[in-house]
């Protein structure tokens, strides 16, 4: 993203340094041409200057510190609990998804996922079922048909519970915004991924990250997008953070995903076409 954006940036420099020149070519001080071409620019680049203030400050100096951290690793959870809340929830594809690059019933025999409507999904493998179905196929078969055999026969068997009442697991992973002051949210948007052992209740590894809007003079310069993909600080990809944290599981993680829906157009449609606060 940075590499397309170059180009811009460059063009930007150029402009600043010979409005400057040419200021000084005039008989203006050093000084008094840095100071006009600060004022003549602001309203151009006044974003700019207080989106990287904010974000000096909630990357450098703002809790917590730092800003992604793995405490803990862990090869056999066996049982985890993922509440998506930014999407938020898990929708039938994606649940679908989650079973297929995660539940191998050796490292991990149940999840829990939390759906759109607030209901919590429980399904379960079977000791070697995992195994079983995979030798009724060859490899490419397997990854073509297989593979989603085994998620239709897993997803039959789902118990569907509230959050009070459903079954405890070893951990919980957790998906939230962070609320930043009104003034902040004009120019940051945050999110944080948790991963809580639940039979101590101590946070094992977060990710927090801080990203950016598309700057004014540069809007949506890659394509129809309002936020800009990486961020300012934290862990790039929250969607396989959690793989971080359990390393014999496969990627995936994230709302949406099927239905190939971003976290930019999730955030543009609540924020900015329905104006939550």
């Amino acid at each position: 993203m940075g590499i397309i954006l170059l180009p811009f940036y460059l063009v930007g420099i150029v402009f600043y340094v010979m409005f400057y020149k040419a200021l000084r070519v005039k008989g203006f001080g050093g000084i008094s041409a840095a100071v006009i071409v600060l004022i003549a620019t602001l309203p151009f680049t006044y974003d700019i200057v207080i989106t990287n203030l904010l974000s000096l400050y909630y990357c450098k100096i703002a809790p917590p510190n730092p800003k992604t951290k793995i405490e803990k690793r862990v090869e056999y959870p066996i049982s985890i609990y993922w509440e998506d809340n930014v999407y938020p929830g898990f929708n039938k594809e994606d649940r679908e998804l989650m079973i297929i690059n995660y539940l191998d019933g050796e490292h991990l025999k149940m999840i829990a996922l939390n759906g759109p409507e607030g209901k919590i999904y429980v399904y379960r493998a079977k000791e070697g079922e995992y195994e079983r179905i995979k030798k009724e196929y060859n490899i490419s078969e397997w990854y073509k048909r297989g593979i989603k055999e085994y998620a239709k026969a897993i997803m039959k068997r789902v118990k569907i519970y509230t959050k009070q009442t459903m079954p405890k697991t070893n951990y919980t992973v957790t998906f939230n915004e962070v609320k930043l002051p009104k003034f902040v949210r004009h120019f940051l948007y945050s999110d944080e991924t948790k991963v809580i052992e639940n039979n101590t209740s101590r946070v094992i590894a977060y990710n927090r990250r801080y990203m950016r809007f598309f700057y004014n003079i540069f809007p949506d310069a890659v394509g129809g997008l309002y936020y800009y993909p990486e961020p300012m600080c934290g862990y790039e990809f929250y969607r396989s953070f959690d793989e971080k944290v359990f390393p014999t599981l496969k990627y995936m993680y994230g709302g949406d995903i099927a239905n190939h829906k971003s976290l930019n157009e999730v955030l543009y449609e609540k924020y900015i076409k329905k104006g939550e606060k």
